[in-house]
């Protein structure tokens, strides 16, 4: 069978209400139906004594949405956004740039720095982020939502992940104001879920992080919309089932869909499969399938693509930490 592909633009139910400007398509749908062949007599006459070809068929899709995706910028930005551009129709742009995009008017820089290395005629639309620092100022929220360029702000715990260092310390007795007035701006807050504690085990960063940070701050401002993303555990799971639908939502990568913590040490140490938050046992993984496989709308893809070099990937120590 044949079989031709397109695709439609939709819009994820969590993010709604922070795109007024683009109009989502009607729910997903797939079609699929032949389409026509026209022989003519004498062609008809020859081919009625050979097997008939398959008939070739239309199957409609809609175009997915990436909610979590570094592109970087410069020479790497150019390498790595057409590969983004040909498969997604819009993305949640990571804001950890070196330095970070901390204030809306970078923000607005960063925007059209993706949009001139888009190849000509491409729609891919680029939704941008700040990146949360323990001085922004609850001012810079109130810009952010009028720019219509920012749609939510990152939390990143200082030192957790690449180019994290410039994050919070603490995100209750420094950043409270600021998400205050996130609430009332309706701003998501999207969350890197992991302790960076040196007494906390690696494989329970994310559950000590929602223990000690991800309750307290929901339960603190229970009306905040946050995302957290790239979850990687079974204990984040229940986190997010346990609150309310469109409160709390969370991004799955492909990488924690297919891969446990083997994966990291089959055949020797393999830094292409090493990330964070890292890998877990195969449980969790079972966990995550049954929940982004369940129905539930406060699951989505967030691909977490995260350009490296391939040096810096491959070293003896320090691998970068990302796929």
């Amino acid at each position: 069978m044949q079989i031709a592909i397109t695709a439609t633009v939709s819009a994820h139910p969590h993010l709604k209400p922070f795109v007024p400007l683009l109009r989502p398509s009607p729910p997903h749908r797939v079609r699929i139906h032949p389409l026509s062949h026209r022989l003519s007599t004498r062609a008809s006459t020859m081919a009625s004594s050979v097997p008939t070809p398959p008939q070739q068929q239309q199957l409609t899709i809609t175009r997915p949405d990436d909610w979590h995706l570094h592109l970087r910028d410069g020479e790497v930005l150019a390498a790595v956004l057409p590969h983004s551009a040909m498969h997604f129709q819009r993305t949640i742009v990571m804001p950890n740039l070196k330095p970070p995009v901390t204030t809306t008017a970078r923000a607005v820089e960063y925007r059209e720095e993706i949009l001139r290395a888009l190849l000509p005629g491409s729609t891919f639309i680029p939704l941008m982020t700040l990146y949360l620092t323990d001085t922004t100022s609850p001012e810079e929220i109130k810009i952010a939502r009028k720019s219509g360029v920012v749609f939510a702000v990152k939390l990143y715990p200082a030192g957790a992940t690449t180019n994290s260092q410039d994050g919070v310390t603490d995100i209750l007795g420094k950043c409270l104001p600021v998400l205050e007035e996130m609430v009332r701006q309706e701003m998501p807050l999207l969350v890197h879920g992991e302790v960076t504690d040196p007494h906390v085990d690696t494989f329970d960063r994310e559950k000590v992080f929602i223990e000690r940070i991800l309750a307290p701050l929901v339960q603190k401002l229970p009306q905040l919309k946050i995302v957290m993303e790239h979850i990687t555990t079974m204990d984040a799971v229940n986190f997010v089932e346990s609150c309310k639908e469109g409160n709390v939502a969370a991004t799955v990568t492909p990488q924690h869909l297919l891969l446990n913590r083997n994966a990291l040490f089959q055949g020797g140490l393999q830094p292409h499969n090493y990330c964070l938050p890292v890998l877990k046992r195969e449980t969790h993984r079972q966990a995550i399938v049954s929940a982004v496989t369940s129905g539930s709308r406060q699951y989505f893809l967030g691909t977490d693509s995260a350009p490296h070099d391939k040096r810096m990937k491959e070293c003896s120590c320090g691998f970068c930490r990302n796929i």
